[in-house]
């Protein structure tokens, strides 16, 4: 009997241990764990500045006026900025294609007829890089380029309807939209206020384009700035992939280089200037203008690196290269002491070349502030005509920007206004001993 008993113990105790086993295999293939979200550690985006909207740094240098016999026209930031607001918010309905064989005679002859507002641009700037902010279409937009916008008001009154020309120099190419617009509200908000600007004068030349110039003469101040600047080191942590391996050689009192086994960072102190290089990312592929430009602007944005107010200047979409000038008083900043551009050549995928200035404008000096008067523009074009030094045909652009040099302080900056001349995309400061003339300019 007892062994009876005992085998049917042994049968419960192992139908027990079967039904806990599949209790225990239940209960782990239907458990779902009570888990908390656990946030990712944001990681620190170092900015040098605080970030801009495109309209801010792809904007004209000049707006030119032509009504009846009139030419007006400004280079005011203010004033340019409270244009370009208005013209934000019109729409278009679509670019057509008006011709590819553009003449400079032909463009001259746009610029000039009656009722016409140009924008001019530095460089070409393609229209898909500003259409969220300009002319915004939903419609598919052409590959345009233009370094002319040309308003044309003649149709005004007739059905609201005022034209947009989207003229190409480079590309020898012409495209229009029509926009409505309200004739009371266009006249009042932007006409009538444009015979205020200053008179300019039409300078026509056997060949290229025309000259537009101020007719009269300017009282401009003179600045000294403390400068301040951002720390290489800073740029370094920015810029290269692991700082904390970045090795630091002092070359000589003015020179440093910072590297890596990736890149090299190469630092004038004297200067202020700084050339970093990634050749591993170098690239001779084919690359949009827009995305050229898109590409440029986010890269120095997202890092602030716009420190002052730098603008659109030039692009060469071949060699992946873009530039932005530092202006001040809505004038283009020049130097032969330093640089006053940023300059960004895209590789693949990334940036492959970063040159630029790390000095700030910081504060200027309430007591070196001078009045400086120069000449019209009239009078430089007859300077330049009696020139032996300087030939008018040759000139691309004439206009007044800063002329900066450093002070024996180095730590001081003067900012001179002076008439400048651009020849063959290089600039030149129209001093009395380039053109050899009589001094002007005085304080």
């Amino acid at each position: 009997m007892g062994l009876k008993y005992i085998e049917h113990i042994k049968s419960i105790a192992l139908t027990i241990l079967v039904l806990l086993s599949l209790l225990l295999t239940f209960s782990i293939w239907s458990y779902t764990p009570n888990l908390q979200i656990i946030e990712e550690t944001p990681v620190n985006q170092i900015s040098v500045g605080s970030e801009k909207v495109i309209e801010d740094v792809i904007k004209p240098y000049r707006i030119l006026f032509h009504e009846g016999d009139n030419f007006f026209g400004t280079v005011t930031s203010t004033e340019i900025d409270e244009i370009m607001g208005k013209i934000s918010n019109w729409k278009s309905s679509g670019f057509q294609f008006v011709q590819s064989n553009l003449t400079d005679e032909k463009l001259n002859n746009l610029l000039k007829n009656d009722k016409r507002i140009t924008l001019f641009y530095e460089s070409e700037v393609p229209l898909n890089a500003i259409n969220s902010v300009m002319f915004f279409s939903e419609q598919e937009i052409p590959n345009i380029s233009f370094n002319r916008l040309i308003i044309d008001w003649n149709k005004l009154s007739v059905n609201n309807t005022i034209t947009i020309y989207l003229a190409s120099r480079e590309n020898g190419t012409l495209y229009s939209t029509d926009i409505h617009v309200s004739e009371e509200q266009f006249v009042n908000s932007i006409v009538v206020p444009s015979r205020n600007l200053g008179t300019y004068q039409e300078v026509e030349r056997a060949k290229g384009l025309s000259l537009y110039v101020p007719t009269n003469e300017f009282d401009l101040l003179k600045y000294t700035y403390y400068i301040d600047e951002i720390s290489p080191e800073t740029f370094k942590n920015i810029l290269f992939v692991e700082p904390s391996i970045v090795q630091r050689n002092i070359e000589s009192p003015i020179s440093e280089r910072y590297i890596d086994s990736m890149a090299l960072m190469t630092v004038d102190t004297n200067s202020k200037i700084f050339n970093y290089v990634y050749p591993a990312s170098e690239s001779y592929e084919d690359i949009s203008p827009s995305k050229l430009l898109k590409n440029s602007f986010e890269f120095v944005n997202e890092h602030g690196g716009f420190t002052g107010d730098y603008r659109y200047k030039n692009m060469n979409a071949p060699r992946h290269l873009v530039e932005y000038q530092l202006y001040l008083q809505g004038l283009p900043v020049y130097s032969n002491v330093t640089l006053t551009r940023i300059s960004i050549t895209w590789g693949e995928k990334q940036i492959f070349r970063y040159r630029r200035p790390y000095y700030l404008l910081d504060m200027d000096i309430s007591s070196e502030k001078y009045l400086t008067s120069l000449p019209s523009g009239t009078e430089m074009i007859e300077r330049i005509s009696q020139s032996q030094n300087i030939q008018l045909a040759n000139i691309d652009e004439l206009y007044i920007g800063y002329y900066l040099t450093q002070n024996d302080n180095k730590l001081l900056y003067t900012l001179e206004p002076s008439w400048i001349a651009i020849i063959n995309g290089v600039w030149t400061r129209l001093t009395p001993e380039v053109l050899g003339g009589d001094e002007y300019g005085l304080e």
